[in-house]
């Protein structure tokens, strides 16, 4: 009956959703696991130091030029990523979070096979002042404090627990230090038993928060391809705002407006519309032609438009405070009981 019900639900999902969860599960057996041969190509077993992506634009106290370019030269391939993945972004939305991300990736697909009954709703949440709160803490505070970016980032967890699952004693080892610990549970809470299994990828990526404001800049030019809306279409039905798994989707005057700051181009929206009010497209264009013969009746073209509020416009800057506040009490509590760990 188990597998009768997982077939029944894989049959409803659309066409395009299969084509991505096809492409993530693609990308997780080139990227982890014990083939993980993009890796072993540079010499490499996981997605840290020339693959790394996450460290080499970090400030630390005192820090040089010369030391950037220290930080960039030992992740090089990291970084030429990086830069790939944001150019990207900016003219057709962020395929890399929801398409070949294995880290993300993973995380939604062991939560969607989970199905939704002890699923926690974390989309609800403010994300912009916690999501840049956060990158705030990780960019600047916790160099300073002198706690590695290692220490909570994903692209360290998910490859161990891959090993350690396919038997590998490196990624037991990890999953049972203090800090393995806390970054499972952390895998856990934000990824396998959040709902749609994206919570770690909105609130506490650093690329994709750095993503995000590229995804948002490039949804205002006409020619980039993003997710857009046409308001004359849009019914408030809020079934794309269900469907998000960003939470990126609210409704205004009974309108879907898409805050681009958070949306991750996954087409879910697009696909559980049912009146085309929203597609993954670029702005409107001006087609209307100088010469109209008489008696012929022209539709207008729909008008896609990005709408998100004015950059600032409605950010809740006290809230913004209070989250770096808390993620930088967070971070010393996690560091000082990490140190007297390894004191003793």
């Amino acid at each position: 009956m188990r597998v009768w019900s997982i077939a029944q639900r894989w049959h409803k999902v659309p066409k395009m959703q299969k084509f991505r969860y096809g492409v993530i599960a693609a990308s997780c057996i080139a990227f982890l696991g014990p083939l993980a041969f993009l890796p072993q190509l540079v010499g490499n077993e996981d997605l840290c130091g020339v693959l790394c992506m996450r460290r080499f634009y970090l400030y630390f106290p005192g820090m040089s030029f010369e030391d950037l370019w220290m930080h960039v030269s030992v992740a090089w391939i990291g970084v030429i990523a990086f830069f790939t993945i944001i150019t990207v972004t900016f003219f057709f939305g962020r395929l890399w979070c929801s398409f070949l991300c294995p880290v993300g990736g993973l995380s939604e697909l062991v939560s969607r096979a989970l199905g939704e009954r002890w699923k926690i709703d974390f989309r609800f949440l403010p994300q912009v002042p916690i999501r840049y709160g956060y990158l705030a803490t990780y960019m600047v505070l916790l160099p300073m404090l002198g706690v590695s970016a290692c220490t909570l980032c994903n692209f360290v967890t998910v490859p161990r627990l891959v090993t350690a699952v396919t038997g590998g004693a490196a990624g037991l080892a990890f999953l049972f230090s203090t800090i393995g610990l806390v970054n499972l549970a952390m895998l856990l809470l934000l990824g396998f038993f959040s709902a749609k299994g994206r919570a770690y990828c909105q609130f506490m990526c650093p690329i994709g928060a750095l993503d995000a404001l590229v995804n948002r800049l490039g949804a205002k030019f006409r020619f980039t391809y993003h997710i857009r809306v046409e308001r004359s279409r849009c019914t408030g039905c809020n079934e794309c705002a269900k469907a998000c798994m960003c939470g990126a989707i609210k409704m205004v005057d009974r309108i879907a407006v898409v805050d681009q700051t958070s949306c991750m181009s996954c087409h879910d929206c697009v696909d559980s519309c049912e009146w085309h009010a929203i597609e993954w497209t670029p702005g409107p264009r001006n087609k209307t032609p100088k010469r109209l013969k008489k008696g012929v009746q022209i539709y207008p073209e729909p008008q896609w438009q990005a709408f998100a509020p004015a950059m600032g416009e409605g950010i809740p800057w006290p809230r913004i405070v209070n989250a770096l506040i808390v993620a930088t009490a967070s971070a010393f509590v996690l560091y000082t009981s990490y140190t007297a760990w390894i004191a003793h």
